[in-house]
């Protein structure tokens, strides 16, 4: 019997390399995931929710949570009470987090230049292309509670 390996194992160890040296890189921070997701709420600071947040990474609700009492709890995003819906909270970032975000996007920038070494911009356009495809190819099989958490350095 041919054993056949997921798409996914690839992706995930993918992943889990490409995290754990942004990790390495951006150690000084005092945080070791979520870089993202700051950048994310830094973004939209002051106008994204926390419910926002989470359908834009396709994440539940529980997931949310956690990930912003992690950063809150590092110094670098707070919740503030939208006065327009007192249900609601918005997330806003503080000087720390402004201060590191462009760290952040630099290491990012500087990561994927790294990782795309030696292969073409068309073939990286292809790629995406590819990826974007196989998504949408299996978003109809996807469960109504399934979590895309993609932070692997938990």
């Amino acid at each position: 019997m041919e054993i056949i390996e997921p798409i996914s194992r690839k992706l995930i160890h993918l992943a889990k390399i490409y995290l754990n040296v942004l990790s390495g890189r951006l150690a000084h921070l005092g945080i070791n995931r979520y870089y993202y997701v700051m950048s994310l709420i830094h973004a939209e600071n002051g106008k994204l929710t926390q419910k926002a947040l989470g359908e834009k990474l396709g994440m539940d609700k529980s997931a949310i949570v956690g990930i912003i009492d992690y950063l809150t709890d590092k110094g670098y995003v707070y919740r503030e009470v939208n006065p327009a819906d007192r249900r609601q909270h918005l997330l806003r970032t503080t000087p720390k987090a402004v201060k590191a975000v462009p760290d952040i996007m630099a290491k990012f920038n500087e990561m994927n230049d790294t990782v795309a070494t030696d292969i073409s911009p068309k073939e990286m356009e292809i790629f995406y292309k590819v990826l974007h495809q196989m998504e949408e190819n299996l978003k109809p099989y996807a469960t109504k509670e399934m979590d895309l958490d993609l932070n692997f350095n938990k």
